[in-house]
């Protein structure tokens, strides 16, 4: 567990030098310098791209390439994201989101598409490492993640790939500075989030149903401010992948392969304590 700095006349000076600063045993506590609990609620706008990996066989809508790709710079995303530590430093972790993309194969003729993605993640977490200016939490469990591609131009409907599988994240996060404001205390840190997971998927329409095997990689980069009352700001870059596999179909041109990449920038807002 991290050590309790005694504040003196160095205060002022390591907190123009960016160096984070924390209270002595009448100051701020060790939940303020490092707090258990974070709610947060994010919205990103940013590009989804979508590639149908045909392999061998050709698309006849795209010139004879062996694959479809396309874009949609109209894309959004949603999220919810809760975690709480307790005293032993193990907690909980839950991420709920959202997503969705209009006109997503319009560079391929398609006058009417979209593309709806959704997914949560629970995890039993860890505070890997908690000192004076860094954090490392540490979460693993169980995800499901779903997208659905509706075309004008399908015969059998939207096609929808639903993957369930387990996920590995963590999030070193890195303090500039802390000031303390009786027994609070405001924050600006930086920080990434790594995740990524696998497992099988379920692909179908309206007339056919079949099993892939897929993964998910995703990260983030970004600034934090956390105000002495808790309540904090961040903006940071978002992207993730989603790769499914072809299923046995594909020899019939019915299921191929599917890479989805969302990238924009994510704004969130939330509490911290």
């Amino acid at each position: 567990m991290p050590s309790t700095r005694t504040f003196s006349a160095a205060l002022a000076a390591s907190t123009l030098l960016f160096a984070p600063t924390v209270a002595a045993q009448d100051g701020p506590g060790m939940r303020q310098i490092h707090p258990p609990t974070m709610v947060s609620l994010g919205f990103g706008l940013g590009d989804q791209t979508l590639e149908v990996n045909r392999g061998e066989f050709p698309s006849p809508s795209n010139n004879n390439l062996p694959g479809v790709i396309s874009r949609s710079t109209d894309a959004m995303h949603m999220r919810l994201r809760a975690e709480h530590f307790f005293g032993n430093d193990f907690g909980v972790f839950a991420n709920i989101y959202i997503g969705s993309a209009d006109d997503i194969n319009e560079d391929i003729g398609s006058t009417e598409s979209s593309l709806d993605s959704s997914g949560f993640f629970l995890a039993a977490a860890y505070r890997a490492t908690m000192d004076d200016d860094f954090r490392l939490p540490v979460r693993f469990g169980p995800f499901m993640q779903a997208i659905e591609i509706d075309d004008g131009n399908f015969t059998n409907g939207a096609i929808t790939y639903s993957t369930i599988g387990v996920r590995l994240s963590a999030e070193p996060e890195f303090i500039l500075w802390q000031t303390p404001d009786g027994d609070r205390i405001s924050e600006c840190s930086v920080f990434a989030d790594l995740s990524c997971g696998a497992g099988p998927t379920n692909v179908e329409d309206d007339s056919n149903k079949e099993e892939a095997y897929s993964f998910t990689l995703s990260y983030e980069l970004g600034l934090r401010y956390r105000f002495a009352n808790g309540i904090f700001g961040g903006l940071s870059y978002f992207a993730q992948k989603y790769h499914i596999g072809t299923t046995e179909s594909y020899r019939n041109q019915v299921f191929f392969g599917v890479d989805d990449d969302f990238n924009g920038i994510m704004l969130t807002a939330g509490l911290r304590f």
